[in-house]
C-alpha cells in the first residue's frame, strides 16, 4: 500500500492567504495616506496661527496690517496675496512679514503638478475693507485650505458666519483668521 504524504498547500489555500495579504495591504496604506493628509493639514493651521501672531506683532509696531503684495489674479482669488508656487519660487507670503523679520520664511506650498491651481493655493491673505458685506472696518484675513476635514469650524466674526462677498457659502476645509485693525 502506497502512503501519500499531503505536504504544502492546496492552490485555493494559497489564493485565499494571497488575497488576505492583499486586503491588509490596502487598509494599511489607505490609513497611512489619511495619517499624512491630517498631518499637512496639522501643520498648515500651526503655521496660519503663527502668521496670525507675526500679523498681529506687525500691527503692534505700525499700527495697520500689511497691504497684499501679489498684484492681481494669481489662479487663487483676485487681489488677494497667495501662499503658491503660482508666484514662482521667489515669491513669499506677505512678504512685509519676512523683510520685517516677523517670519523666518514666507509660506509657499509645493504640490504635484497634476493639481488644479485651487489646491495649489493654501496659504492666502487679504487686508480688506468690510468683509462680507456685513462687517465694518478693516480686516486682515489669513486662509490655509486644509486636506481633510479636521479645519477648524466657527472661527469668523458674527458678521461673517454665513456667507462672503457674493454670496456663496463658506468652504468646510478653509481654515480663516479674520484680524480687526483697531
Amino acid at each position: 500500500m502506497i502512503q501519500k504524504n499531503k505536504t504544502g498547500f492546496t492552490l485555493i489555500e494559497l489564493l485565499l492567504v494571497i488575497s488576505i495579504i492583499g486586503l491588509l495591504a490596502s487598509v494599511v496604506l489607505i490609513s497611512s495616506q489619511n495619517g499624512v493628509a491630517q498631518a499637512r493639514d496639522a501643520r498648515r493651521i500651526q503655521e496660519v496661527y503663527g502668521v496670525a501672531h507675526a500679523l498681529e506683532m506687525y500691527y503692534s509696531e505700525h499700527e495697520e496690517y500689511p497691504d497684499n503684495t501679489d498684484s492681481g489674479d494669481v489662479g487663487c482669488w483676485d487681489n488677494w496675496d497667495a501662499g503658491s508656487v503660482l508666484n514662482g519660487e521667489g515669491d513669499t507670503f506677505i512678504s512685509p512679514l519676512v523683510d520685517g523679520g516677523y517670519v523666518s520664511a514666507g509660506l509657499s506650498e509645493k504640490k504635484p503638478s497634476g493639481e488644479s491651481n485651487w489646491e495649489k493655493c493654501s496659504y492666502r491673505y487679504q487686508k480688506v475693507e468690510n468683509p462680507c458685506g456685513g462687517c465694518t472696518g478693516t480686516y486682515a484675513i489669513l486662509y490655509a485650505t486644509c486636506e481633510t476635514d479636521l479645519c477648524p469650524t466657527n472661527e469668523r466674526p458674527v458678521c461673517c458666519s454665513d456667507n462672503y462677498e457674493g454670496g456663496e457659502t463658506w468652504d468646510d476645509r478653509d481654515i480663516s483668521v479674520f484680524l480687526k485693525q483697531r
